[in-house]
């Protein structure tokens, strides 16, 4: 194929997929792998990932490791058609959920991403967890499915990452207006007692133990609304 034609064909199915275009995309438009080989050594797109191409001139994406790992659950299909539970193939969760949100500050290097069903990846950096997520659990943040606040608060006590972090990711939830207290009170009430709250507590009284591990940065009102970082408040504020 000539040049001109197969940067076109590229550049085609990179269009709002961030600039990225698979292998498999680019065989799918008519490029041979001699093709992609030539636009590589010319610099017309450059190999950013196993199987995934950045378009020359296109910024390299945030959370770019996020991307290519979504990306290659599915890698015929365009990230546009994958807005759908149908086509979603794999929803953002876990670690890499909290990142996209800006939320806490998760130790982990690994990309997360949750299957409907049990699929395995040779990827490195990358783990898949089997679970259904039901639609109302997954919102759009950048053009990829991922779990929503709510979902991804639960998605870590699940996994018992440790309170301290979740309190982190509890108090960004609720800054940013992306959860109440009322709904995640109730979602993370089944948590308590593997927390070590006996089982009498409340989702609420579940919710001030999270919160407490971060009381040193963030300021609240017992249950009330969480208010900015302290570094970010002026004198004027007040206490």
């Amino acid at each position: 194929m000539k040049r001109h034609l197969a940067l076109r064909a590229v550049s085609g199915r990179a269009t709002d997929q961030w600039g990225l275009v698979t292998t498999t995309q680019a065989q799918l438009a008519g490029l041979s792998s001699v093709d992609l080989a030539r636009l590589s050594e010319v610099g017309l797109i450059e190999g950013v990932g196993r199987g995934v191409y950045l378009v020359g001139g296109a910024p390299v994406p945030e959370h770019l490791e996020i991307k290519l790992a979504w990306l290659r659950l599915d890698p015929a299909r365009p990230a546009w058609e994958r807005h759908q539970p149908e086509t979603f193939g794999g929803i953002v969760s876990h670690g890499s959920a909290c990142a996209l949100h800006r939320l806490g500050d998760i130790p982990t290097s690994l990309v997360e991403i949750t299957v409907p069903t049990r699929r395995t990846t040779r990827a490195p950096g990358v783990r898949l967890h089997r679970a259904a997520v039901d639609a109302s659990d997954v919102t759009l943040v950048d053009g990829l499915p991922v779990t929503t606040a709510d979902r991804t608060v639960a998605d870590l006590l699940t996994a018992r990452v440790d309170g301290g972090h979740v309190g982190g990711v509890v108090a960004d939830a609720l800054r940013l207006g992306l959860t109440d207290q009322d709904r995640l009170a109730v979602r993370i009430a089944p948590f308590a007692t593997a927390y070590g709250l006996p089982r009498s507590a409340s989702g609420r009284e579940f919710l001030t133990y999270l919160l407490g591990f971060i009381a040193e940065t963030y300021k609240s009102d017992g249950l009330g609304a969480i208010k900015r970082p302290l570094e970010e408040r002026s004198p004027e504020d007040g206490p």
